[in-house]
């Protein structure tokens, strides 16, 4: 019994502090930018509030085409020319579908796995494919 009880107790912990997102999606995702040019741009984390005073931080500098992989969360990101070759491009956070496993009905701990989704940041996502068209008339 004790043996059974040493199993049981540490898989019952991952599985009430884990959400179905956290598991299935993770707090990381990879997103990948088209071009038909080589162009130098810069991505910046930015508040998912408008309304929110904290300034854009640097995350990553790259050379379009390119996959990175950003942090989920509640934010947003701008991808911003170095030369501006193409407009500034918007990439705004979504609802993870993986989240609805948190609404299966099994009982009061529900709101552990909403919450550690929330925290890890996997209950958000973000396009998988950007295309970025630059100014001078050349397409995707």
């Amino acid at each position: 019994m004790r043996k059974k009880l040493l199993i049981a107790l540490p898989l019952a912990s991952v599985m009430m502090f884990s959400g179905c997102a956290t598991m299935l999606g993770g707090g990381s995702q990879k997103i990948k930018f088209v071009s038909t040019e080589e162009m130098p741009a810069t991505l910046y984390e930015i508040p998912a509030d408008d309304n929110s005073t904290k300034k854009p931080e640097e995350i990553q500098k790259m050379t379009i085409p390119a996959t990175i992989t950003v942090s989920r969360g509640n934010h947003n990101f701008l991808l911003k020319s170095n030369n501006g070759e193409f407009e500034d491009v918007k990439i705004e956070k979504k609802w993870n579908p993986m989240g609805w496993g948190d609404f299966i009905p099994i009982g009061a701990i529900n709101f552990m796995f909403t919450t550690t989704d929330a925290v890890s940041g996997a209950m958000w996502k973000y396009d998988d494919n950007i295309a970025v068209s630059p100014k001078n008339g050349g397409t995707i």
